[in-house]
């Protein structure tokens, strides 16, 4: 293999055309982070039917140095996801998904993305707005900008409930902390979590998918997880969402 033509594991994140019948292929990498990278060819090109949103598999490049040019020349799929395609709250879980890595400018965990895009292809609409949640605070982890959960930012006493400690919490957007309700001001208020909410936020952090996944919580739950999770992301992304905004009452 030449220095100009290299293979690397990628994840499709977007497609845009240019030309007469070309696209634009925007890829996660595993090793070389976002990819722009050219997809030549009509209707009839093989690459058509390979190359699009949400496929990972390996991908061979031809790089050309002088132009900073990048053109796909092949790409094995091994992960097809269709089930995506079959749904809404999927699709829109999968853009939001995608954007935050185009956001972070690919600074994000290879493994826990396409752990997520592989678990929501196979499950039902409700367990897709719940996976999301999970998503979005381990993506918020790995950058190492998720607020200590375990005890105040100020006081350092202990959420748990247990032993007289605060059983609610506030979010600071000031301090980037979470705070205790003796230490939270009246102005910082505005971002509450319960003790349940913060319980299953703790276990998605602390226990393996295959038991954070059991760990449930009621309707008033959700929408408070959801609530701090999307102000957390807008916070740290750049702003709103895009795809979030879309998907307004379907995620």
């Amino acid at each position: 293999m030449s220095d100009r033509t290299w293979s690397s594991r990628a994840l499709v994140l977007s497609l845009s055309t240019f030309g007469e019948g070309h696209r634009d292929a925007k890829l996660l990498t595993e090793d070389r982070g976002i990819v722009q990278a050219a997809v030549f060819g009509g209707a009839k090109s093989k690459l058509k039917g390979l190359v699009n949103p949400w496929h990972t598999g390996t991908v061979w490049i031809y790089s050309d140095p002088v132009k900073n040019h990048h053109k796909i020349t092949d790409f094995d799929v091994s992960e097809w996801r269709q089930g995506i395609r079959e749904s809404l709250a999927r699709t829109f879980a999968a853009s939001v998904c995608t954007e935050i890595v185009t956001r972070s400018h690919g600074v994000a965990d290879w493994t826990l993305v396409n752990a997520f895009l592989d678990g929501i292809a196979v499950s039902s609409d409700d367990e897709c707005r719940r996976a999301l949640n999970r998503f979005l605070w381990r993506i918020l982890h790995s950058a190492g900008i998720a607020p200590d959960l375990s005890c105040c930012s100020r006081c350092g006493r202990g959420m748990s409930g247990e032993n007289g400690e605060s059983t609610v919490s506030y979010y600071s957007p000031h301090e980037e902390a979470v705070l205790c309700a003796d230490c939270a001001r009246p102005e910082e208020r505005s971002v509450p979590l319960s003790i349940e909410a913060r319980s299953w936020l703790l276990a998605v952090e602390r226990l393996p998918p295959s038991r954070s996944r059991a760990w449930k919580c009621d309707p008033r739950e959700e929408t408070e997880i959801r609530r701090f999770l999307r102000f957390l992301v807008s916070r740290h992304f750049g702003g709103e969402l895009k795809t979030l905004n879309a998907a307004e009452g379907i995620l």
